[in-house]
């Protein structure tokens, strides 16, 4: 079933009734931002190809002028109530701090927290302690090129006198690891802040070998190894001395899939290898379901051993509103790849059953170019335009001038296409993008930073994209999670929002992919011109049933009392049942 066919934009997404095929690759397929190649281009544009009405570039106006960046971090981080910005501007760099003025409007750079000079590949900020404060991780993929490397190291955030430190805790007792992501949740519903880290390539020996992905369980800032509930993760083969089900993980991110209260990880491998679909079963066992659900790799490439694609991320949500879990999936594609390797795809869910179902639409490119290439490193979800449907952000980047921001816009249909051009935001090889309310009126914008990665020398910067959509009388609401047994900001709970029309999903996380950004906190919502009903929580932390079983804490909070026709609320939930105003704390 055909759902898009666009013949006069760039790209555009089609759903296919059968899979398409895929196959080996037995060569290493670095993601190439160790050491990328400083080719000179030609002049080309480096920002946007057409001015827009949309979307304007107010980057000097809110004082980011000049500012580079390849990751982004959308955080409050002083507590103040208003998003700040922390910036990498390389893939192995110091944080910068710009810190939002609501006086001025402008972001302004600050000194650094940290007592010594720390640099990282990423960062995860994340309140471990239930103190109102982020914490955060400093994570390094720990790579030949990095001249000094460190385990995955973890901050404690203090503020005195309005001032933000953060001091060093013990490193995570995993020692030096090729950790490419560091997706924080509470696997076991107890309250406290887990981790799961994606490991990739260990480059320690002459050949290459996947290092065994780790879980780790977490009481504050103490972490203990508990990697033996990935099942079958660590068989090891004596003889040949290697892991046999280890894979080079690049990305991760949390859901739950099968909607059991239990978060779940899904994976992004790189070289040919299946991405992999960890169930989390009751707390403490994960099963990997890749292959049965269809998101290890596509039916046919699923029949040979290194038959998936070069994954960078995959997002979790439900762009359909059709109660099921979807999943977007970002890749590297060459030119030189046979037709059938995974590519970029929407997995849509087709099935309430267990394991999840899926059927796979790739990305396919609609231009005269016969020798083209991307990489789709990063995907958001953005409304855009207040409609109620999740339009889509994709970072394609690595191949300039070709590659460039792609931005899906969703149809009432459910069909995308791409509209980057026409929105004024198809900058060449964006990098770390995430999404903010800079104004805080529910109409979300954007900033986006720029790789150098094949783009030479030229001079790259970061884009805040200020949406101009006019509310037009459509509704909007951020949800703002207040957890007390749970984690603060109830990570990986899930949300439903109803309204008198449908019933959308968030999945709460806002950390996410390969050397990941960070969005900005909060389940948003547009719902156009409906009625809201109400809005049922999942929260991360269970209780004991009666039987003896963990049952997660499940509230849902009537929204009868609020006014929403043609407005923006932002309102918190807390844990015990109660919604209240974001003026108003829960605890």
């Amino acid at each position: 079933m055909i759902l898009s066919i666009s013949k006069n934009k760039n790209v555009s997404i089609i759903l296919l009734a059968s899979l398409l095929a895929s196959c080996s690759h037995k060569q290493i397929a670095s993601p190439e931002i160790q050491n990328p190649v400083k080719n000179e281009l030609p002049e080309v544009l480096m920002g946007p190809e057409y001015p827009s009405k949309i979307f304007i570039d107010k980057t000097q106006e809110y004082g980011l002028a000049g500012v580079e960046a390849v990751h982004l971090y959308a955080v409050d981080v002083n507590n103040d109530g208003f998003t700040d910005l922390i910036t990498l501007d390389d893939f192995y760099a110091a944080p910068k701090f710009y810190f939002f003025n609501p006086k001025t409007s402008k972001f302004v750079l600050g000194p650094s927290p940290f007592d010594s000079l720390v640099r990282g590949s990423y960062l995860n900020f994340i309140d471990l302690d239930h103190d109102g404060i982020y914490d955060v991780f400093v994570g390094t993929l720990n790579q030949k090129t990095e001249m000094t490397q460190y385990p995955a190291r973890v901050f404690k955030g203090e503020i005195t006198d309005g001032v933000l430190h953060y001091k060093e805790k013990s490193p995570l007792p995993t020692g030096l690891l090729p950790t490419a992501s560091i997706v924080a949740f509470d696997y076991n519903l107890d309250g406290e802040i887990d981790l799961f880290l994606a490991n990739w390539f260990s480059y320690k020996d002459k050949n290459p070998q996947p290092v065994p992905d780790t879980l780790l369980k977490g009481k504050g800032f103490e972490f203990s190894d508990v990697s033996n509930h990935l099942k079958g993760e660590y068989d090891f083969n004596k003889s040949e001395k290697y892991y046999t089900n280890a894979t080079p993980t690049f990305g991760a991110a949390l859901c739950d899939m099968d909607k059991n209260g239990f978060p779940d990880i899904i994976t992004s491998n790189s070289n040919g290898y299946y991405n992999k679909m960890w169930m989390n079963l009751d707390g403490e066992s994960f099963v990997n379901y890749g292959n049965e659900s269809g998101y290890a790799a596509d039916g046919e490439g699923a029949q040979d051993i290194h038959g998936g694609g070069n994954s960078f991320f995959s997002l979790c949500g439900d762009y359909n509103n059709d109660g099921l879990v979807d999943i977007v999936t970002g890749t590297l594609s060459r030119d030189s790849d046979i037709e059938a390797r995974d590519k970029s795809s929407i997995l849509s869910g087709t099935s309430k059953s267990f394991p999840p179902k899926f059927i796979r639409s790739e990305f396919l490119l609609d231009n005269q170019n016969n020798k083209w290439s991307e990489g789709d490193r990063r995907g958001v979800w953005i409304d855009y335009n207040l409609d109620g449907l999740q339009d889509l952000i994709i970072d394609n980047s690595g191949f300039p001038p070709d590659s460039r921001l792609v931005f899906f816009e969703q149809a009432k249909d459910h069909a995308y296409d791409d509209k980057s051009k026409e929105l004024g935001v198809n900058i060449m090889n964006p990098s770390g993008t995430v999404t903010i309310d800079l104004k805080k009126n529910g109409i979300m914008s954007f900033i986006t930073g720029q790789s150098k990665t094949r783009a030479g020398d030229i001079d790259n910067r970061i884009y805040l994209f200020e949406n101009q959509t006019q509310r037009a009388g459509r509704g909007s609401v951020r949800f703002h999670l207040q957890g007390k047994s749970s984690n603060l900001h109830g990570i990986s709970s899930s949300v439903w929002f109803k309204t008198d029309k449908r019933i959308r999903f968030f999945n709460v996380e806002y950390n996410s992919g390969s050397l990941p950004s960070q969005n900005e906190e909060g389940a948003y919502f547009a719902f156009d011109k409906e009625n809201p009903i109400n809005v049922e929580v999942r929260w991360s932390f269970a209780t004991l049933d009666r039987l003896g079983r963990l049952s997660p804490v499940v509230k849902k909070y009537n929204l009868s009392k609020f006014k929403f026709k043609g407005v923006h609320l932002e309102l918190n939930l807390c844990e015990d049942g109660r919604v209240l105003p974001l003026k108003k704390n829960c605890n």
